[in-house]
């Protein structure tokens, strides 16, 4: 007869993951509260690291990530973190009640987005987008040429069609943007304020690798522009927040001083913007009663509408 192994205490898990990885006892630790998963900086006799319980992705989806962090790594690409490998040689810490991996923990803060800020990302992750990308395997990710298709199927099946005019008039409008056309490489797939250390206006690295994969490098860019290129509406205001061009020109000019955008890539730019911004929300949607448990979804009020990205056009540089 099976029986349910009972859920630890935190102080447990944080405890049998420093085991596993053998970083010593444990003396303090302190929840990251930005995160979607549920992140602790953690502090043993050994040092301080990041212990990355995972929540909304599966463990097994980290793991695929584990060639395509190891690429860059053989390139040299240092703006980032690695995950650690335990004495066996394995990241990942799984158990009945929590799967895990851990980092060392890296100098900095998560940044305000700012020109200075935004002229130190463009052009670290062009570099990341020059990497060859060549025998990688397949993985499956969020801004992939598949996903936002067939996650409009699954929020229509679960929410039909009349909670969600507005999102299938503009995923209509976006039926000729095609991602696979534009050229691959490997993307980060999140970057975001939240997802990157800074110290001043200096990148310490990039961080939250979930969403690593091969797609259009032209859609890592422009998701990196929802992250970094708007500012904090006021409260009781109509947007979350407001688009801001100077953010924007200081992104672009760095990012393409290393990687410059080929016609066809500027002649789709505004579209890849749309095409990104509905896909947050869309995602948002299918994990609404994880992170929206008793509210009700409203599509207008999710990321696409609340940035204004309805009726934002991007600067022509």
């Amino acid at each position: 007869m099976m029986t349910t192994q009972p859920a630890r205490t935190l102080a447990a898990k944080l405890t049998a993951i420093a085991n596993f990885f053998a970083l010593g006892e444990v003396l303090d630790h302190q929840r990251i509260h930005h995160s979607t998963n549920e992140n602790y900086l953690v502090t043993t006799s050994q040092g301080e690291y990041l212990f990355k319980i995972i929540v909304n992705t599966t463990i097994e989806d980290i793991c695929n990530g584990l060639p395509f962090l190891q690429r860059l790594e053989q390139q040299q690409f240092a703006s980032t973190a690695y995950y650690l490998p335990s004495p066996l040689g394995e990241v990942a810490y799984c158990s009945h009640d929590c799967n895990a991996v851990v980092l060392r923990k890296l100098p900095g803060n998560i940044p305000d987005p700012s020109e200075q800020v935004c002229a130190a990302i463009g052009q670290p992750l062009a570099k990341l987008h020059l990497i060859p990308h060549d025998q990688l395997p397949e993985k499956r990710h969020w801004l992939d040429a598949r996903y936002l298709p067939e996650a409009i199927q699954a929020v229509v099946a679960r929410y039909g069609t009349d909670r969600l005019h507005e999102t299938l008039k503009v995923f209509s409008s976006l039926q000729d943007f095609k991602p696979a056309t534009f050229p691959q490489a490997i993307i980060h797939g999140d970057l975001c304020t939240v997802n990157c250390l800074f110290e001043g206006d200096q990148l310490t690295a990039f961080v939250d690798w979930q969403e690593i994969g091969i797609g259009a490098a032209l859609i890592d860019f422009v998701s990196t522009v929802l992250g970094f290129c708007f500012i904090d509406e006021p409260e009781g205001a109509d947007y979350w927040a407001i688009f801001d061009p100077n953010l924007y020109c200081a992104l672009y000019q760095s990012y393409t001083s290393i990687r410059p955008f080929s016609d066809y890539e500027k002649a789709h730019l505004d579209y890849a913007f749309k095409y990104v911004g509905l896909t947050q929300p869309v995602w948002s949607m299918l994990m609404w009663d994880q992170y929206h448990q008793g509210q009700e979804m409203i599509e207008t009020n999710t990321m696409y509408w609340k940035f204004g990205l309805d009726k934002i056009t991007l600067p022509k540089l």
